[in-house]
Order: C-alpha cells, then structure tokens, then sequence
C-alpha cells in the first residue's frame, strides 16, 4: 500500500525527533548507581532523587546564591562563596552556573591574594607595558634624547626640544628625566602649571634621595607642613612623588616663576645644603644673570 505524501511527510518527522531524542541521550553525561546507568543533572541544577529502573535522575534548579557549573549528580548546589575584597569590583555576579567573579579596580592588579597598586613609572622612565587587572606595569629607561618628566602609569618619553629650530639657545641639555632648556626658558602650559626649568628644578631635588625626615623638614619649610599632615596624605606614594607633590603645591602659590636662589633659599631653610650646592652647580652660571634658572657653570 503506498502512502500518501502527508503520511509520508509525518513517518519522516517522527523518525528526525527519534533520532534527535537519541542523540541528545547519548550526549548527557552518566554516572552509575546500584548498577543502574543514571543521567547527570546539567549545569545550573542538583540532584533531587536517584535515577530507578522506572525512572531517570530528577533534578532541580539551584536556588538563588547557588551554583553548579557542571554536569553533577550533587544533591546541593554550591553556595557563591567569592565576596570581592577590598579594592575590588564584581565583574560577573554570582548566577545558577558560576560563582561571583571579582575583579581590581583601574590602578591595581591582582597579586599574591590580594589587589596592590600598579607600578608608577618615576621622571626618566616610561611605561614599556601596561598595567592590566592581573600584571603590574613595566617601566624602561628613556632612550637617549628622549625624556620624561612626570610620574605616571601611562606617559612615554618625549624626544628632547630642538633649541635650534626655535630660534633659542641651549644653556643646559636635557636628561632622561627633563627636556632641553633653552634660552629664554619654554613658556608653561598654563599659568598654573609649572614651566619646563621649574620642573627640572624640582625633578632635580626629588631625584637625591632624600630620607623620610629631610622629606619632613622640605615640608615644612615649603608650606609649614606638620610631620603628621604629611603622614596622613603620604599613602604609598615614594618619596620622589612626595617631593613633587610639595613642590606643587608650593608653586601654586607663587606669584611669579621660580628662581634657582628662591629654591636654594627654601632647601637651606630645610638644612639641605648638599643639595643646593648640586643644584647651583647644575643650574647656574656666575654671571649679572644668576638668578635666572636656564644658565649652566661653563
């Protein structure tokens, strides 16, 4: 007996869902129980009861905070037991098939258990690789002519200015920590930031690794600054970054550009007389012009 289309039609369709019913059996992972061959629960579900010889496994969704995130035959789902720490933001909340997944917040990476702050790259160094969540930021050495001078988790050394090409003379080269100063000094970007001689002037008091003490009594004679205040707002910052952060301050409120000897005179005020020795031989030049900063010994 022939059948007809529609009959045909629907002998096809229930052989493709046998044969689909079939498949998706064989993909389910088992596990065996008092020799019976039961189904695993899938992920985001336990185990309620046994598989028997009239039945397969019964399963159940996890409850809320609770997971399972794979194939399982537990009989309760595991709680979500990941509470971020400090310095830590939730990056997946918590759901049926995974904990709760923590991640650290910009600015720190994920180290021996616990989220430390990046690495800064100090004056004379650029960042060679970028901080990320979980790795620290490399710093490098500027090349040579190349310069930086901010600290920073971002910056890269900038190429020394060509004194020449603008029509300005050189009085004292760039290092790999300030640009080249030319005569007269390059104007600052605004008229509270600091100007390219200034910067170096201060990079260059920052950078003789003073104690925590000569840090205290540059403080005080910059802003009268107790040694309890400057505790407080130090946080992990090192004591070049400190410095500089003094130096800020103290600029913003000068009314004009500073001077070698206006500076020399705050330092010796400190009792930092090594330093202003280096720094006058550095930066200036015995001549009508030494109060001026851009001038070198020759």
């Amino acid at each position: 007996m022939k059948l007809s289309k529609a009959s045909l039609l629907t002998f096809v369709i229930v052989i493709i869902i046998y044969i689909s019913i079939e498949k998706c059996k064989a993909s389910v992972p088992t596990f065996q129980h008092e020799g019976l061959t039961c189904s695993r629960c899938p992920p985001g579900q336990h185990m309620v009861q046994h598989c028997t010889k009239d039945h397969d496994t019964e399963c159940a969704p996890c409850s809320a905070n609770h997971y399972t995130r794979y194939w399982n035959y537990l009989k309760k789902c595991q709680y979500c037991n990941n509470f971020c720490k400090e310095n830590q933001n939730v990056k997946h909340e918590c759901n049926a098939t995974h904990n709760r997944v923590c991640e650290c917040i910009d600015g720190y990476f994920w180290e021996y258990e616990f989220c430390m702050k990046q690495k800064t790259c100090l004056p004379g160094y650029e960042v060679k690789t970028t901080g990320t969540p979980y790795s620290n930021t490399i710093c490098r050495k500027c090349a040579r002519g190349f310069f930086s001078s901010v600290t920073s988790t971002i910056a890269q050394c900038k190429r020394h200015t060509n004194c020449t090409e603008l029509g300005l003379k050189l009085d004292i080269p760039g290092t790999a920590w300030h640009d080249n100063l030319c005569s007269p000094c390059q104007p600052s970007g605004s008229e509270e930031d600091a100007t390219e001689c200034e910067k170096a002037l201060f990079n260059f008091v920052a950078r003789q690794k003073l104690g925590q003490r000569q840090v205290f009594s540059l403080g005080k004679a910059l802003l009268n600054e107790t040694k309890r205040n400057m505790l407080q707002t130090r946080n992990d910052m090192e004591e070049q970054q400190q410095i500089m952060l003094l130096f800020h301050k103290w600029k913003m409120q000068q009314s004009a550009d500073v001077t070698v000897e206006a500076l020399a005179k705050i330092l010796r005020t400190a009792k930092l007389n090594k330093v202003v020795k280096k720094m006058s031989r550095k930066f200036l030049r015995r001549s009508k012009n030494a109060g001026k900063v851009c001038f070198l010994n020759k």
